[in-house]
C-alpha cells in the first residue's frame, strides 16, 4: 500500500486559516518568494518524514495556481524522497515538449517523477489555452496519441508517428530519464474510451466513486465492478495496472463530528465553486472517527487499492492528525511522536 498526498494548491484544496493568505498572495503583485510554494514545500517535507511516497500537482490554467510542471521542478529541489507527479492536459500541451520536460524533471529529482494524464472536463480552460473537442471519442483518441508520442520520444532514437492529432518525423529526447524505460504514466477516466487508453498505456488508474459521500456502499460496489472491468481490459491488452484513489481525510472524535466538517465543505461549495475539486474528494468517505477511517482504508486496500492520494482539512494540521491517529496502525512511515495504537494492524 502506497500513501500519497496532494500538493496544496488553490483549486485542489479547501483553504484554511494558514493556507488562505498564501493562496491569496498568488493574485497580487509583490510579496517576494511565493508563500504558497513555501507552504507546499513545508507540507511535502513533513509528508516525506512520515513515509508518504508520492505527491500529485494538479494543473489549473484558469486558477491562480502555479503551473504544475514549473511547480514540480521547484519542489524536486526542496524534497528528497517523495515522487512528484505533475498533471498535463492533452489539447493544451504538446507531448513532444512534455516528453522533454518530464525527462528533465526526472533527472533533477533523481528519478522521482511521473506524469498524470488529465483529459479535461472544463471546456473554457481548453478554449482559452488550447483546443476543446466536443466529441468524447475524439478527446480519448487525442489522449491516446499524446501518450504514444510521449513514450515514443522517450524510448526511441528515431521515432516517427502520424496520427489524427500529432505527427513526428525522426524524433527523440536525447535526455534519458533515470528510471527505465521512462517515467510512469497515470490517469483517471470514467468513460469507456478513456479506460481503454488507461488499460493500454498507463501504470495506475484512479478509480471512480460517487461524489456524494453518503453513498459510500454504492461507491464500493461501483469500484468493485469497474476494477473488474479494468482487469478484463488489461488481460485483453496483455498489460497490468495498479489502482489508486483520491480522498479527502476528515478525522474527528466521532463520525457525527467528522460528517459535520464534511457538510461545511458542501455549504461552502454552494457559494464558492473554487472548492469543487476538494469537495469531490469527499466521495471516498474517509470521514469519521479514527476507527471508522482506519476500517475504510483497510476495506479499500482489501479491494485492491494500491495507492491512496490524500488531502486534509485544515491541510497541515490534518496531516499531523493523520500521522498521530492513523499511521501507527497502518505500519507505514514514521508516525509522529506521541502517536498511540489501540487498533491492531491487519
Amino acid at each position: 500500500m502506497k500513501l500519497g498526498i496532494w500538493t496544496p494548491a488553490p483549486l485542489t484544496m479547501r483553504p484554511d486559516e494558514v493556507s488562505k493568505p498564501a493562496i491569496d498572495g498568488l493574485t497580487r503583485h509583490g510579496g517576494g518568494v511565493d508563500r504558497n510554494y513555501l507552504y507546499s514545500a513545508d507540507v511535502l517535507r513533513r509528508a516525506e518524514e512520515l513515509g508518504f511516497e508520492i505527491t500529485l500537482i494538479a494543473q489549473r490554467f484558469l486558477g491562480p495556481d502555479l503551473d504544475s510542471w514549473i511547480f514540480a521542478s521547484a519542489l524536486a529541489t526542496q524534497t528528497k524522497s517523495i515522487e512528484i507527479m505533475a498533471a498535463v492536459h492533452p489539447g493544451i500541451m504538446d507531448p513532444r515538449i512534455i516528453a522533454k520536460h518530464a525527462a528533465s524533471i526526472d533527472r533533477i529529482s533523481g528519478g522521482r517523477f511521473c506524469v498524470n494524464i488529465v483529459n479535461g472536463t472544463r471546456p473554457q480552460e481548453f478554449r482559452v489555452f488550447g483546443e476543446w473537442l466536443e466529441q468524447d471519442e475524439r478527446r480519448y483518441k487525442r489522449m491516446h496519441e499524446f501518450i504514444q508520442v510521449m513514450k515514443g520520444m522517450w524510448t526511441q532514437d528515431d521515432f516517427t508517428f502520424h496520427g489524427d492529432f500529432y505527427s513526428v518525423e525522426h524524433g527523440t529526447v536525447p535526455t534519458k530519464s533515470v528510471r527505465e524505460p521512462h517515467p510512469p504514466v497515470m490517469a483517471a477516466s470514467r468513460a469507456d474510451g478513456g479506460m481503454n487508453v488507461v488499460a493500454r498505456e498507463c501504470s495506475t488508474w484512479f478509480v471512480n466513486y460517487d461524489k456524494d459521500y453518503t453513498k459510500y456502499e454504492e461507491s464500493l460496489k461501483r469500484i468493485e465492478h469497474e476494477t473488474g472491468v479494468m482487469a478484463s481490459r488489461c488481460r485483453h491488452y496483455g498489460t497490468k495496472v495498479s489502482y489508486g484513489i483520491n480522498a479527502c481525510v476528515l478525522i474527528a472524535d466521532t463520525d457525527a463530528e467528522a460528517n459535520a466538517i464534511a457538510e461545511g465543505y458542501l455549504a461552502q461549495l454552494a457559494v464558492d465553486k473554487s472548492i469543487q475539486s476538494a469537495s469531490g474528494a469527499l466521495g471516498a468517505n474517509l470521514i469519521g472517527s479514527r476507527k471508522t477511517v482506519l476500517e475504510r482504508i483497510r476495506r479499500y486496500r482489501d479491494m485492491g487499492i494500491d495507492l491512496f492520494m490524500f488531502q486534509f482539512y485544515p491541510f497541515r494540521q490534518g496531516l499531523d492528525v493523520f500521522a498521530r491517529e492513523i499511521l501507527p496502525d497502518l505500519n507505514i512511515g514514521k508516525p509522529a511522536a506521541g502517536g498511540s495504537s489501540t487498533i491492531a494492524a491487519e
